[in-house]
């Protein structure tokens, strides 16, 4: 689970408790100006495109860096099965093309 917050022209991106290790990464800071789309829930994706650096069960978790789609291109992902608030970022010009993660939802219900 991740925690997104928007720091001057930047959106961090910071991992939560224990997806700091599963994902060997405590957080992403991407361009806003990179970001070309997002949307929510989850896209089309297959559990079995390739984990780089990180930890993949097919079907169950995917924390990490990972290698998806068609044509290929560099992903960060955070889910699991049970994830319910899902965000995808469409990101250009940076190394990460998509990052796809569960989001924590706020105390205000947002």
């Amino acid at each position: 689970m991740v925690e997104l917050t928007v720091k001057g022209s930047d959106l961090h991106v910071e991992i939560l408790g224990w997806d700091k290790l599963l994902g060997f990464k405590s957080s992403i800071d991407v361009p806003l100006s990179a970001i070309k789309s997002v949307s929510e829930g989850l896209p089309e994706f297959r559990w079995t495109d390739i984990r780089v650096l990180g930890t993949g069960i097919p079907r169950v978790l995917a924390v990490g860096t990972h290698w998806i789609g068609s044509p290929h291109r560099w992903a960060f992902l955070d889910l699991r099965k049970s994830s319910k608030e899902v965000v995808s970022l469409e990101i250009e010009g940076q190394f990460y093309s998509t990052i796809i993660v569960e989001v924590k939802k706020r105390q205000d219900g947002h």
